[in-house]
């Protein structure tokens, strides 16, 4: 009797430990108690007055999801974890098939889908970078003594963002991580604390834990945009305010981080936040049935994907580390940075060229990316330890332009989160030849706080890529709202393509039939009474 009786405590506690995790889908918003006429119920002040400064309208999609539905998910059975407004539906945990018979047959939900199995979680770390030796310090005659830190700002120029006063104040970064280990601790970071400008830390994994003891690769991330130790570590915008949310769990990987993530995106949006930096991404998992293809590397298909491009129509800009798969089997981008809506980076060395382990493009529709690139290898850095030296990986590029963002962004208040993104790609060093290992290259900021009217001097139209395949992108003049019309001809004057278009973007793109040669074609911008031209050469054998 009693070896029976300790099966069935076995049995017991193996079902109460064996809560696997759900993604509720809800089929609609119709009875929730929230108007869109009164978004102060359900955003701050801040995330409402970003949306206005870029004319976008509070929808739907914004609104909380519906709390009757979520009474009726708990009365059975079901242990709700959070919400996501975007995706209208809850993430729970399920202990038995019972409880989730009983919630997959609510009429209010549309579906279920598993997105953590705890018999298949390990313990496995994602792949984080390694400290190395300190860098001497170094001296120099900007407004900063960088230190350790001076070449990678250096090489974009963003030590003049900084001397023209540019150092990110008054703008909010939320740091999307797996831990903030010391963070609050460590000399580089203690002026965030002593100025008040960590605005708000969340555990999305565990939120009974501390995110200061758990791991530490967030910290690494955020030394590289918010230390100041002058003389010896820098970041990219050491001025701005931070929010600090662990939504990946290091020692797993399963789907649900991928919900985890946009529940952190819908956090930093409803704070406020004008630039998410994510050095996180995904294609494989502890459960192979929750694998990612290359197919669903499109910026459409992965949960996270979709996530980002609702973070990003909110008016953030969505900046992702491109992933360290470039020595592996799988070799590609990861999710989210196939979304063509997130700004995706990879990592060179000091000289300028491709770090080997970083990953490459193109997203599987075709998209160049990584967008651009920017100091990976040998990035200078604090660890949580307390040591200033250089790391490696793409989760440090991500982070130096999420922090030159921010800067260039205050110093151009009245753009777009897109328009801020597209002054990067137009500043940097492959602009019109970019390829899928530098994407559109390095940034220069210092020539991205230029006006752009350059590009339209004597009528002069910039197409980029030149030659392409068909596919090209140019680059609008100001007038945005105004409608376009474009004209394609062969060298011959023949007639291959005409669009008439309107657009809130500074860059549309178009493709010419493939059935076109490959040869060169005239390209006629036409915007009210001016008319922009430029040549490009089609060859049919590109990529």
């Amino acid at each position: 009797m009693k070896y029976c009786l300790s099966i069935l405590i076995v049995l017991q506690c193996f079902w109460a430990s064996a809560q696997n995790k759900y993604f509720i889908e809800f089929t609609d918003k119709d009875e929730t108690p929230f108007s869109i006429d009164n978004p102060y119920e359900f955003l701050t002040a801040r995330s409402i007055e970003r949306r206005v400064k870029q004319n976008i309208a509070i929808t739907n999609n914004d609104l909380p999801v519906n709390p009757e539905f979520i009474e009726t998910l708990k009365t059975n059975g079901a242990k709700i974890l959070y919400t996501l407004n975007w995706l209208n539906g809850a993430v729970a945990e399920i202990d038995n098939q019972s409880i989730l018979s009983a919630v997959a047959s609510l009429p209010f939900v549309s579906q279920t889908i598993e997105i953590y199995n705890s018999a298949a979680s390990k313990s496995l770390l994602p792949e984080f970078d390694i400290l190395l030796a300190a860098p001497k310090k170094q001296k120099n005659d900007n407004y900063y003594q960088y230190g350790a830190s001076a070449h990678q700002i250096e090489m974009l120029n963003g030590n003049i963002l900084h001397n023209n006063g540019y150092r990110g104040q008054g703008m909010l970064v939320a740091v999307l991580d797996a831990g903030f280990s010391n963070a609050n601790s460590i000399s580089s970071l203690s002026h965030l604390w002593t100025n008040e400008r960590i605005v708000l830390t969340r555990d999305i994994v565990n939120p009974q834990s501390n995110i200061y003891e758990e791991h530490s690769h967030g910290t690494t991330v955020l030394t590289v945009m918010a230390s100041y130790l002058p003389g010896e570590l820098v970041g990219t915008a050491p001025e701005a305010s931070y929010a600090l949310i662990r939504c990946e769990d290091a020692d797993s990987e399963q789907l649900i981080e991928e919900y985890n993530w946009i529940y952190a995106a819908q956090i930093a949006d409803s704070i406020g936040a004008d630039v998410i930096n994510s050095s996180l991404g995904y294609y494989e998992f502890d459960d192979a049935e929750q694998n990612h293809t290359y197919a669903n590397m499109d910026g459409i298909t992965t949960p996270i994907a979709i996530g980002a491009n609702h973070a990003a129509s909110k008016g953030m800009l969505i900046v992702n580390s491109v992933g360290n798969e470039g020595q592996s089997s799988w070799g590609k981008l990861i999710t989210p940075s196939d979304s063509p809506n997130v700004l995706a980076v990879g990592a060179v060395d000091s000289n300028g060229d491709i770090a080997f382990f970083s990953s490459l493009g193109p997203s599987s529709d075709g998209r160049i990316k990584p967008d651009v690139v920017a100091l990976g290898y040998g990035t200078a850095v604090q660890s949580a330890t307390g040591q200033i030296g250089t790391s490696n990986g793409t989760s440090l590029s991500a982070p130096i332009i999420s922090g030159f963002s921010a800067c260039l962004w205050q110093a151009k208040p009245n753009e777009t989160a897109r328009d801020i993104l597209d002054l990067i790609l137009l500043s940097s060093s492959n602009f019109t030849t970019p390829n899928f290992e530098l994407g559109y290259g390095i940034p220069n900021f210092a020539s991205a706080i230029n006006s752009v009217d350059k590009l339209f001097d004597e009528n002069k139209l910039s197409i980029f890529p030149n030659p392409n395949n068909g596919r090209f992108s140019v680059w609008l003049p100001q007038n945005k709202t105004s409608t376009y019309s474009i004209l394609v001809t062969s060298a011959h004057g023949a007639e291959v393509m005409r669009e008439t278009f309107e657009t809130n973007s500074s860059i549309y793109s178009f493709s010419i039939p493939s059935t076109e040669s490959s040869g060169l074609y005239i390209v006629n911008l036409m915007v009210g009474s001016k008319n922009y031209l430029g040549k490009i050469i089609k060859i049919n054998s590109l990529p």
